[in-house]
């Protein structure tokens, strides 16, 4: 019997093992680095087609068109969505259990963005208009309308029942409203 139990267990550990590195094989396809500036590197260029190569499940909306996403920047809970067909964003939260912990996040988001898109890149930080939270956004002014991509970070406070919630999501997409767009 102890035989039999032993085999089950080595079986069933080489067929997780074996699942575990099929899913590793497949992210390391999407996104195949750890480093952040990488990564950031490779969104930018994932927006000038419109997100296609991580986009996995659609998710049709009223207003807007809906992607699970392949790749998660961070946290599990990415997505590509879309208005209109025209632009696409990027997007990814976190929710943090307390807020000193959402402003080290927030912090650390900042940081890193600003060190891995360089000096050409502005940040323009200011708080929401409807909330108490923080946004930072990073442009670069010198590019081209057409080829302008927005990283930001967002600190927005979540009311709840009994206590608040915060979370951060950050976007990769055009601050520019389509209709708006000049070449």
């Amino acid at each position: 019997m102890k035989t039999i139990t032993k085999c089950t267990l080595i079986l069933a550990s080489i067929l997780l093992t074996s699942c575990v590195n099929q899913n590793t094989k497949i992210a390391a396809n999407i996104m195949p680095t750890t480093n952040p500036c990488s990564k950031l590197e490779q969104l930018k260029n994932a927006y000038y087609n419109d997100f296609k190569q991580i986009k996995e499940i659609k998710v049709a909306g009223r207003v807007s068109n809906i992607w699970k996403a392949k790749y998660q920047l961070f946290g599990e809970n990415c997505q590509v969505f879309s208005w209109g067909g025209k632009q696409h964003t990027y997007s990814c939260r976190l929710v943090a259990p307390d807020e000193e912990t959402a402003q080290n996040y927030y912090r650390s988001a900042k940081r890193i963005t600003q060190e891995c898109l360089g000096d050409e890149w502005q940040i323009e930080e200011s708080n929401r208009r409807h909330d108490d939270g923080m946004k930072a956004s990073f442009t670069n002014h010198g590019a081209k309308q057409s080829e302008q991509v927005t990283f930001s970070t967002h600190l927005v406070p979540t009311p709840g029942l009994f206590s608040t919630t915060w979370t951060l999501y950050y976007y990769v997409g055009n601050s520019t409203e389509p209709s708006k767009k000049k070449d």
